[in-house]
C-alpha cells in the first residue's frame, strides 16, 4: 500500500497538470487519488493550489578562522602536559593484589584436602589462566588415584580401571550428577565438567570407594598449608566471592562462611574460623534435597484409590489416578531419574512398568494374563510399593555422610 501510494504522490503533479490543460483527464479513479492526496477539492471542481516552494535561506557567512595567539598555545600545552602527568601516574596504582589468611575448623588447622577459592561476582571466566586440558583419576586397589583432585571448570575428566574388578562410578553431588555404567576392567571414560561445586566420586559395586573432585571456576585457588595458612599472589583487583570448602563441612556450614573480597589493590588478610557440627573425616555431599520417600508415598496413595475407583466403577477417575501415579509422581517428581543416574536406566524402567501395568489393567488395555480384581490389583500395588521403598532406602544410604578419612 505504501508503495503504490509513493507512486501517486509522484504522479500527482502530472495528472493536475494534465487536468489542467485538458478536462478530459479529469476522470473518476484520478479525483479519488488526488482528493486523498490532499490536491484536490470535490466541492470547488477544483485543484487545490500548492504553495510555492520557498528559497532556501542563505547560509550563515562561515567565520574566519583566528590563529590562537602565544597564550592560548601556551595553556594548551601546560593542559596536555598535567593530562601527560595524570596518565603516568595512573600507572603507578597497584591492579593486583596479595590476599593471605588463615583457615581454621573448629579450633583447628584442616585436612589438607580443604580448598578456598576466589570467584568473580561477575561470575565471569578470569582471562589469561590456563587450565589443564584433561585429568586422569584411576581405580586401582578398590582406590581413587588421586582420591582427591582439584579442576577448572571445562576440564575433562578420564576414568580409568586398573583394577581386576568391574566398577561402576557415579556421582549423586548436586549440578554435577553422573553415571558411567559398568567397566570392566582395563576399560575408561570420560566426562566433562562445565559446572562449579564438590563431586564426590562412588562406586555402585564397591561402597567403600569414595574420592572427592572440586569443580572451581577459575585459576584462582589454594590448599592451606599444615597450619591453616593460605595464600594467592598477584590476584587482579576487582570484586570476588571468596569461599572455603572442605569435605566435613555441611553445605550450610559452606555457605554461612563465604565472603565478600573487594580487592583494590591493598594487601588483604582473611581469616576463617568455621565451626562444624560434623566430625573429623565425615563427609557431606550437596545433593538433591528431594525427598523420595515422599514421592513413593504419593505414588501408593493414588494406586490404592485408583484400585478403590475401579471396584466402584469409576473408570475414568482410576485411569487419572494410575497416570497420575506413573507421570506426575513417579516420572515428573524425579524419582525415575534419580534411579536412572544413581543405578541404572533399565532399573528406573522396570519400576515403571510395573506401575504401568497395574494402569493398563484398570484401563482394560491389551490382554490380561489373568482375571483383573481387587485383590490382584491390590497384590501388585503393594510389591510394587514394596520394590520403590527398597530402592529410595538405597538411594539415600549414597547420599548420607560417609566416613572418608585424610
Amino acid at each position: 500500500v505504501l508503495g503504490i501510494q509513493k507512486k501517486f504522490e509522484s504522479a500527482a503533479p502530472h495528472f493536475l497538470k494534465a487536468i489542467e490543460l485538458d478536462k478530459q483527464y479529469e476522470k473518476p479513479f484520478v479525483i479519488q487519488m488526488l482528493t486523498a492526496l490532499g490536491k484536490y477539492n470535490p466541492a470547488t471542481e477544483k485543484p487545490i493550489n500548492q504553495p510555492k516552494p520557498q528559497a532556501p535561506e542563505s547560509e550563515p557567512a562561515k567565520q574566519a578562522k583566528v590563529a590562537p595567539t602565544k597564550a592560548e598555545e601556551a595553556k594548551k600545552e601546560e593542559g596536555s602536559s598535567s593530562d601527560h602527568k595524570m596518565e603516568e601516574g595512573s600507572k603507578k596504582v597497584n591492579k593486583l593484589t596479595q590476599v593471605k589468611g588463615k583457615i581454621l575448623i573448629n579450633g583447628k588447622a584442616p585436612s589438607p584436602n580443604t580448598l578456598v577459592f576466589l570467584e568473580t561476582k561477575t561470575k565471569l571466566p578470569v582471562q589469561g589462566q590456563v587450565k589443564a586440558p584433561t585429568l586422569t583419576i584411576q581405580q586401582n586397589g578398590l582406590n581413587f588415584l588421586p582420591r582427591h583432585s582439584v579442576i577448572q571448570t571445562g576440564t575433562t575428566v578420564t576414568f580409568a580401571n586398573h583394577d581386576k574388578e568391574v566398577h561402576n562410578i557415579y556421582s549423586k553431588s548436586l549440578s554435577n550428577q553422573f553415571n558411567l555404567g559398568a567397566m570392566a576392567s582395563g576399560s575408561f571414560k570420560s566426562i566433562a565438567f562445565n559446572t562449579a561445586g564438590p563431586i564426590v566420586l562412588r562406586c555402585n559395586m564397591h561402597k567403600d570407594m569414595i574420592g572427592t573432585l572440586f569443580v572451581v571456576p577459575n585459576g584462582h585457588y589454594t590448599q592451606p598449608n599444615a597450619k591453616g595458612e593460605y595464600e594467592f599472589k598477584n590476584v587482579k583487583s576487582e570484586g570476588y566471592i571468596m569461599q572455603v570448602w572442605a569435605p566435613m563441612l555441611s553445605p550450610d556450614e559452606v555457605v554461612n562462611n563465604i565472603r565478600s573480597a573487594d580487592l583494590t589493590g591493598v594487601d588483604q588478610t582473611f581469616d576463617f574460623d568455621i565451626k562444624s557440627a560434623s566430625v573429623p573425616g565425615e563427609i557431606h555431599d550437596m545433593t538433591d534435597p528431594t525427598d523420595y520417600n515422599a514421592i513413593v508415598d504419593n505414588i501408593e496413595r493414588e494406586m490404592f484409590q485408583a484400585i478403590e475407583d475401579w471396584k466402584n466403577g469409576k473408570k475414568f477417575i482410576s485411569r487419572k489416578r494410575m497416570l497420575m501415579a506413573v507421570t506426575k509422581h513417579f516420572a515428573g517428581e524425579g524419582l525415575k531419574g534419580a534411579i536412572a543416574k544413581s543405578f541404572s536406566s533399565k532399573r528406573s524402567i522396570l519400576l515403571e512398568r510395573k506401575l504401568d501395568k497395574i494402569r493398563k489393567e484398570i484401563s482394560g488395555y491389551g490382554k490380561a494374563e489373568e482375571l483383573v480384581t481387587e485383590a490382584s490389583l491390590k497384590s501388585q500395588a503393594k510389591f510394587t510399593v514394596a520394590a520403590l521403598r527398597n530402592t529410595v532406602k538405597e538411594l539415600e544410604a549414597r547420599i548420607q555422610p560417609t566416613t572418608l578419612g585424610n
